[in-house]
């Protein structure tokens, strides 16, 4: 229990530092959002909640391109949630409110919501206690969308191909099958859809070490300083032996949007 509370201390000092940057950090991929949208058919003016929201990225894109009457954006971090804040106040919006709290708790009425988003966030939560909570908190008819990184797909990058230790570290993922074990555990809660996304990267490896050194994924904190030092040495040398053009290094990255719906008002959760 002491280290699981020391290693939550140290992820949140890490956000926090990051706060200020995370957004140029990150990639933002539009694709889930259009399938979403897809899914909601035109439904205009709903409210949602966005769990895990960081630093706003997806938020302001789900404003562009979701019809959200209201979007209430959740965070345990005050850096991040204050970076959300201003981001969606400078491109003009206004229909949303902040919340710290922890994803297991969330801090919404039961049957508040039409739809919750979490985007590459639920490796930093307890799974189950966020469905159960998100279930609680989303009316009848409602939707849950988990957009995520599977623990194979993470494998399959360029950091779990090419960088020492990542894809060993990184042991906060989950397998599709075993997020589906959990959403059945759920008895309000059934998938709809379940969809993969495959990107093609192209970057110079020079960017590559920049991101590592800049904790581009969270796992990158994982490390102790010394060690990840020689694990970046190490990525240089994996990807000079596997890439002729070390202006392009080309790879795939792989990500899963679960598409959740809550049965009716009725089911218990």
């Amino acid at each position: 229990m002491a280290e699981l509370v020391k290693s939550s201390e140290n992820m949140l000092a890490h956000f926090s530092q990051l706060a200020a940057s995370y957004r140029y950090l990150r990639t933002t991929d539009l694709l889930p959002i259009m399938f979403m949208k897809g899914v909601l058919d035109g439904i205009e003016g709903f409210q949602a909640a966005d769990i895990g929201c960081g630093a706003g990225r997806y938020c302001l894109k789900f404003f562009k391109h979701l019809g959200i009457g209201h979007l209430t954006c959740v965070d345990n971090n005050e850096s991040m949630l204050r970076q959300t804040s201003s981001y969606l106040q400078a491109a003009g919006v206004t229909n949303f409110k902040t919340i710290m709290a922890v994803a297991e708790d969330i801090p919404l009425a039961a049957g508040s919501v039409d739809c919750v988003f979490s985007f590459n966030a639920i490796h930093h939560f307890d799974c189950l206690r966020f469905l159960k909570n998100a279930a609680r908190a989303v009316r009848g008819g409602g939707y849950i969308f988990i957009y995520t990184r599977l623990k194979s797909q993470n494998a399959r990058n360029i950091w779990g191909q090419y960088f020492p230790l990542f894809w060993e570290k990184e042991n906060r993922l989950y397998e599709q099958d075993e997020l589906e074990r959990m959403i059945a555990m759920v008895v309000s809660l059934s998938i709809e859809h379940v969809r993969h996304f495959r990107y093609r990267r192209v970057v110079s490896l020079d960017r590559l070490i920049s991101l590592a050194r800049r904790a581009h994924y969270s796992t990158f904190a994982l490390y102790g300083a010394d060690e990840l030092s020689a694990a970046i040495a190490g990525f240089r040398d994996n990807i000079k032996r596997h890439f002729s053009d070390l202006k392009r290094i080309e790879w795939f990255d792989e990500n899963t949007l679960l598409v959740l719906r809550k049965r009716g008002a009725n089911h218990p959760v």
